[in-house]
């Protein structure tokens, strides 16, 4: 049959995809690594995937016509996962770019400058749900641009396991593809902003989880899919930016990974929160670090070396999943409190709210505890609290209407939320109990992730995120991955330590660990 071409339009950009028709825009989105929200992967379960789409498809269908409204109709959305493309399309991309200064906030601790590039360089963190981008001069180490995006992965499934899976199925080279090409449209727009030739951008510090990796290279991932998940590849290598089909004269630096879940962005945190330094580990008193995203990833540093662990928390905290969830940026509800038995919300960007974010769906729940909206189940309560009247259904469920904003919190998404912290809380607890030590013991908790420093330590405490008594011990250090990745990009001295991290650490399994588990099905429940 003849190609046909769906034309999509995405931050005032148009890209052609030729396609053969009949095809859903789910699969035509998927295989060319267009970053469309989906983190079902494309199972029309998490209706996520709005997009604005007119040409030649398939009628809208009863369930779909079910789902959207009367103004969206008018206004051409579709459901990418159940429009079907029958020949020529234009479709527009309906998310924005994500809040670039808190989803690659972080800090970098004092270092000498020893860059092994020449001209300019970046750092980039591929996270699971979000990639992070950060673009220097190496002659004096001036930070120039940062960037956000949204890992295009994503349409393969949200979670690093969905991914694999798809991986194996033969879906290796379009995953491979997606992430290289997202980095190379990086690339050049950090050359455009500096107006330098891509030539110059001549080095380049990839860090991510170890499956991030795998994709990213076109590894066949079996050894970290499937039992007893031990990498055949733990990278800390250079290789030539051409064989991931960059741009110039690229030399990539992929830092060295941990265990098959514990990866390369967890060698470079623990570069950034100084629990690694000079070549051992720092730690007067047990510290602890934890990367609160979708594959909670944990270290404990104490008595010379580090114990680790990975949960599959998922992606609620980075607004995937969530009914009305987004990454940080414009219209995002980031922050929420309870004062004088109001809720009042913050909105970034100080306009209206069009759903909210990781940071700001920990205060929600908080709040929602505390104002006894829910119960210690998470059951939404119909009565017996100040805010009955934002009590609604959405979707056959009850949920919770943010007073003044239109954005509702579904049960689903209280579940979403449950699961999360517990799963991290209890990944917290069992390594402070494997290395012999009470919650007293530990001196310092260090939270890294896409939260950046917006998260609100008492609103985890009180969710039971972090463990009690840890609010007034912990702080919040931003995006610690690409931190670190940056470190490694200028100075030569800290990439060759990075390398010897792995020797320290000592990764603890927790599918078998009788008290991880005991802890994750207590942590369900709220704290009272």
């Amino acid at each position: 049959m003849e190609q046909c071409v769906l034309k999509i339009k995405d931050n005032g950009q148009e890209k052609s995809i030729p396609f053969t028709p009949p095809a859903r825009l789910s699969e035509v989105f998927s295989k060319h690594g267009i970053a469309v929200e989906m983190p079902c992967g494309g199972r029309q379960r998490c209706l996520k995937c709005k997009v604005e789409a007119t040409g030649s498809l398939s009628p809208i269908s009863k369930r779909e016509s079910s789902l959207l409204t009367e103004k969206e109709k008018a206004e051409n959305i579709r459901y990418a996962c159940m429009a079907t493309a029958l020949g020529d399309v234009q479709a527009r991309l309906l998310s924005g770019r994500y809040r670039d200064d808190i989803l690659t906030e972080g800090r970098l601790p004092l270092f000498e400058l020893k860059p092994w590039g020449r001209d300019y360089g970046a750092a980039v963190d591929i996270g699971t749900t979000t990639v992070a981008a950060y673009l220097y001069r190496l002659s004096d180490g001036k930070l120039l641009k940062t960037l956000a995006e949204k890992n295009p992965q994503s349409v393969y499934g949200a979670d690093v396991l969905s991914r694999l899976q798809k991986s194996i199925e033969g879906e290796r080279k379009g995953l491979a593809d997606s992430i290289r090409g997202c980095i190379s449209r990086i690339i050049s727009e950090f050359c455009a902003f500096a107006g330098i030739p891509a030539e110059k951008l001549d080095s380049l510090v990839l860090t991510g989880n170890t499956a991030m990796l795998y994709l990213l290279c076109g590894r066949d991932p079996q050894s970290i899919a499937v039992a007893p998940f031990e990498q055949d590849c733990d990278f800390g290598f250079f290789l030539d930016g051409q064989k991931l089909d960059l741009p110039g004269n690229i030399r990539v630096y992929l830092p060295k990974c941990i265990s098959a879940y514990v990866g390369a962005d967890i060698t470079t945190a623990l570069l950034a929160s100084e629990f690694f330094q000079q070549g051992k580990v720092a730690s007067d008193r047990p510290r602890l670090l934890v990367d609160i995203g979708t594959n909670g990833e944990m270290a404990l540093a104490a008595d010379g070396a580090l114990l680790c662990c990975s949960t599959a928390a998922g992606p609620a905290f980075e607004g995937a999943g969530i009914h009305q969830g987004m990454p940080a940026r414009t219209g995002a509800i980031y922050r929420i409190s309870l004062e004088n038995r109001r809720i009042k919300t913050a909105v970034l960007g100080g306009g209206q709210a069009v759903g909210i974010c990781g940071s700001g769906l920990l205060d929600a729940v908080s709040v929602m505890c505390e104002a006894g909206i829910v119960d210690q189940t998470g059951i939404i309560c119909e009565d017996g609290h100040d805010f009955t009247e934002y009590v609604k259904e959405a979707n056959g469920q009850p949920a919770f209407e943010l007073p003044g904003t239109g954005v509702l919190l579904t049960l689903q998404d209280i579940r979403s939320v449950q699961l999360a912290k517990s799963a991290i809380c209890a990944g917290m607890k069992t390594l402070i109990k494997e290395a012999g030590y009470g919650f007293d013991d530990i001196g310092e908790l260090v939270i890294a992730g896409g939260f950046g420093s917006n998260i609100n330590v008492k609103s985890a405490e009180r969710i039971g995120l972090i463990p009690p008594g840890f609010a007034d011990k912990a702080y919040a250090i931003g995006n610690a991955a690409g931190s670190g990745a940056s470190m490694i990009l200028l100075s030569d001295t800290l990439r060759i330590q990075s390398e010897q991290i792995k020797s320290y650490t000592k990764t603890l399994g927790l599918s078998t660990n009788p008290y991880f588990m005991e802890s994750y099905i207590d942590g369900m429940f709220f704290p009272e």
